[in-house]
């Protein structure tokens, strides 16, 4: 077997070298766009963080079964709330598509999350319900008197004096029962998932 000479296998050293300086900053721009997990996590969450978090008092509501729905119903798991009168308009159905699809986005996680419609009132016709099951299998749909409802969202009040129908925004507890986050209404969609994958990535509980 004959030997390469010295000088060609420098060159072709200097040729992978170069190759190599021009090639790796594209692949590792790449691997960063489809990999975003890779990317080093910024503290900004796009989510309204409250500090500290606040402990939802104790409540009793009920689901549309007419279950019990209280304190400890709503621990163990990421929860996503959203408060809204007797019906579910425009916004609130885009919002809980929100909801829906970032818990989706989370894929085998997403059995850590749980979402949830507060109405003030329970609707008159049936109709109304069935047409949100449809669309939100795993759709929480919750009611409860005035009192029930008012003793539910005082934690959520904690932010500031915003009427809590009117806001139109969607809360977040956590698994021990902390209200921690809020989004204003027209967040983006990809800014709610992309907070909920880096909770539940560094977090150990729910």
């Amino acid at each position: 077997m004959s030997e390469q000479q010295p000088g060609k296998t420098r060159s072709r050293v200097t040729l992978f070298i170069l190759i190599g300086v021009f090639v790796a900053p594209i692949l590792g721009a790449y691997i960063a766009h489809k990999y975003k997990s890779l990317q080093p996590v910024e503290s900004k969450s796009f989510g309204e963080i409250v500090t500290p978090a606040q402990p939802l008092t104790e409540f009793s509501l009920k689901t549309m079964d007419g279950e019990v729905f209280n304190l400890e119903s709503i621990r163990r798991k990421w929860s996503y709330v959203y408060i809204t009168e007797s019906e579910c308009g425009d916004t609130c159905q885009l919002n809980l598509l929100k909801m829906r699809n970032a818990r989706l986005g989370q894929g085998a996680e997403a059995r850590r999350v749980r979402y949830y419609l507060v109405l003030a009132k329970r609707p008159e016709q049936q109709t109304v319900i069935d047409a949100l099951m449809k669309v939100h299998p795993k759709l929480t749909i919750l009611h409860g008197s005035q009192s029930d409802l008012d003793a539910f969202i005082t934690s959520f009040k904690y932010t500031d004096s915003t009427n809590i129908f009117a806001a139109q925004r969607v809360y977040m507890v956590d698994p021990i029962g902390n209200y921690m986050m809020y989004y204003n209404d027209g967040f983006e969609s990809i800014g709610i998932m992309e907070d909920l994958k880096h909770l539940l990535k560094w977090s150990q509980i729910g």
